[in-house]
């Protein structure tokens, strides 16, 4: 490899590392742009005549800014300052159900007060709308009166009072769900955290022969400040610093090989 004459072709991902434990925070590896960018004040000292005689020169700065092609829920962590937990949590399900003979079921179990596990079922009105327009049924614990209908969780089964509901009549219900899952939470007390970061990156010389190099950087503090957009691309940036706690002043090392 010829390192006097290389281009840099790809950025292939970037991980991060707790900076205390080495364990791995994120992975970006679908990246679809990024910039290492490079900053430094330079101030001139004149002497006779205001004729630059020298120069102040400070404020160097390194900033990681970039796009991966998909979210990853460790750099959205990384972000917020948060951690990804693994467990059972509540979700507000929204159910579309058709009434057939006065019964229908509910797709997922609804949890809360016994008796008022979902509360309110909407009805569509002639024009189908739920809110400006539609029925409102209330749930009752014992039988259903004119209006009012009968939740069963162990049955998933909804009982509504006789005649009140047509048959194939489309209903809409709201209501609290256990899932098993993930969860990122967003703690208005946390801000967003500072990782070792490696960037891969493939090289190619005059002679396209092909190698690697890596970024290593040992304080990168990401910014909190980013936006969720779809489709669901993910923009990210950090900050490289000294690493103060073992003296050295390198914002990154570059290390090129086969």
């Amino acid at each position: 490899m010829n390192i006097d004459k290389f281009t840099i072709t790809s950025y292939d991902q970037i991980t991060g590392f707790d900076r205390t434990n080495g364990s791995l925070e994120m992975i970006l590896d679908e990246l679809s742009d990024f910039t290492l960018s490079h900053e430094e004040e330079k101030t001139d000292i004149t002497g006779k005549g205001g004729r630059v005689i020298s120069s102040l020169k400070k404020k160097k700065k390194v900033t990681g800014k970039g796009t991966n092609g998909m979210l990853s829920g460790g750099a959205l962590a990384a972000m917020l300052g948060s951690d990804i937990e693994d467990g059972e949590y509540t979700i507000r399900y929204t159910d579309s159900i058709l009434v057939s003979a006065n019964s229908a079921a509910t797709k997922e179990t609804a949890v809360g007060t016994v008796g008022n596990e979902i509360g309110t079922i909407y009805v569509r009105d002639a024009n189908n709308a739920y809110i400006s327009g539609g029925k409102k049924l209330t749930q009752t614990s014992g039988e259903p009166a004119a209006g009012e209908f009968s939740y069963d969780p162990e049955t998933k089964t909804l009982t509504f009072f006789s005649g009140d509901i047509a048959d194939g009549t489309e209903v809409i219900a709201f209501y609290d769900a256990k899932v098993t899952g993930k969860k990122i939470s967003n703690d208005a007390d946390n801000y967003s955290k500072t990782l070792a970061v490696f960037i891969d990156v493939t090289c190619q010389d005059g002679c396209d022969n092909l190698f690697h190099g890596q970024f290593m950087i040992e304080r990168a503090d990401f910014t909190g400040t980013f936006d969720i957009v779809g489709p669901t691309t993910q923009g990210f940036e950090f900050t490289s610093m000294p690493n103060l706690c073992t003296g050295k002043s390198n914002l990154w090392d570059f290390i090129i090989f086969d």
